[in-house]
């Protein structure tokens, strides 16, 4: 029983003292650094600061967000209102570009020297004056305090100002070209101060190189142009010229050279029935859609004949077209074969409606009669 109370009396000892240490442990060091001394307006550089810190300290690192939403802007305003030690960073001088990771240089015990890095630029110029500091959440304390560093960090921006050498050139003595004249230059700084480039007078020398640079490429330009406006031209003419010359053959020339070329090729003579019918078929559903503006080649037989239907065309060139189209769907999809004479037949069908639906000057189709199959077969 006395073992158990010197046990418990050690381990409340040894809680007092962790909370003694927790509670009085050093606060963090801060240390910063800018990559360069002096920039032009406009140039990135690094910003990193140094932190040296318990392990269990929590700290808050700057924010240079330059985007903020302005629910993010109140909120943090509102937060910062309450730290009366902490001072915001200029954000309207500095320009985030890019935030590294915090990286952890070095651990000893309890101890971690971190490290943060910043990609800036500076879109202001004259002396950028900047304390780095960082949030510090202190134990047992309900805001947090903030650890400034010790010395403040100068960055200089360069202005857009500078001396037009120009103004102060001179034929060298010595007959060695030209020097600045340095007692002049002097006497200007002395009375005036620097110069800005906007209230110098004008020197075409300045600008020379430039214009002529412009004036090659305009001319360049210009002949490239010329050069792929007048090839359009030319082919345009070339164009209309071929259409004009060559008119648009007539859809029952090109059916009867194509039944012509079919016949020639006998097809059904070796056995070949379903590629015979496919390509006859083919060839008047070509003929169909140029002559009447159906769209035959994507439609079934039935769908072709209905369409058909509300054509005015000779009763037995219908008769004719529906036992052809009819014949091939068995030979295509049944595989039949139709006998020799049924083939032949078959052909002329193809052939005379073609013949006798074919669009040509009414004044000489005056007075003729229709050739049907029925007076080819009795032939």
């Amino acid at each position: 029983m006395k073992q158990l109370l010197n046990i418990r009396c050690w381990v409340i000892t040894l809680s007092f003292a962790l909370c003694y240490v927790a509670a009085f442990a050093e606060r963090p060091t801060l240390s910063a650094s800018f990559s360069r001394d002096s920039v032009e307006v406009g140039d990135q550089f690094d910003y990193t600061i140094e932190v040296v810190k318990d392990r269990a300290t929590e700290i808050g690192i700057p924010d240079f967000d330059g985007n903020p939403t302005p629910e993010e802007v109140r909120k943090r305003n509102e937060a910062l209102a309450h730290i009366s030690t902490f001072k915001e960073y200029n954000d309207s001088k500095l320009e985030l570009i890019e935030e590294y990771p915090i990286d952890t240089l070095k651990v000893e015990g309890r101890t971690l020297h971190l490290r943060k890095r910043y990609r800036l630029a500076v879109m202001e110029t004259g002396d950028l004056r900047l304390r780095p500091s960082i949030l510090y959440f202190e134990k047992n304390r309900e805001l947090p305090d903030t650890i400034y560093a010790k010395d403040t960090l100068v960055l200089s921006v360069a202005r857009y100002e500078d001396l037009d050498t120009l103004s102060f050139m001179m034929l060298d003595p010595t007959g060695q070209g030209t020097k600045v004249n340095t007692q002049l230059a002097q006497q200007h700084l002395g009375t005036e101060g620097i110069t800005t480039q906007k209230d110098l007078p004008f020197r075409f020398v300045e600008i020379r190189d430039y214009v002529i640079y412009g004036l090659i490429a305009l001319v360049l330009l210009s002949l490239i142009i010329w050069l792929v406006a007048s090839q359009l031209y030319k082919y345009m003419r070339k164009r209309e010229a071929t259409e004009r010359v060559l008119p648009k053959i007539p859809p029952h020339i090109v059916a009867n050279k194509a039944l012509v070329e079919l016949n020639h090729r006998k097809l059904w003579q070796n056995g070949k029935y379903k590629l015979y019918y496919t390509e006859l078929t083919a060839i008047l559903r070509v003929y169909i859609s140029e002559r009447w503006g159906i769209s035959a080649m994507e439609y079934t037989t039935p769908e072709i004949i209905e369409a058909l239907s509300e054509i005015d065309m000779p009763r037995d060139s219908r008769f004719a077209l529906v036992a052809l189209l009819r014949t091939a769907d068995m030979v295509k999809f049944a595989k039949a074969e139709p006998e020799a004479e049924e083939n032949e037949e078959n052909y002329t069908r193809a052939y005379y409606f073609v013949e006798n639906t074919k669009l040509i000057d009414e004044a000489l189709n005056e007075g003729k009669e229709d050739i049907t199959i029925e007076t080819k077969i009795e032939e």
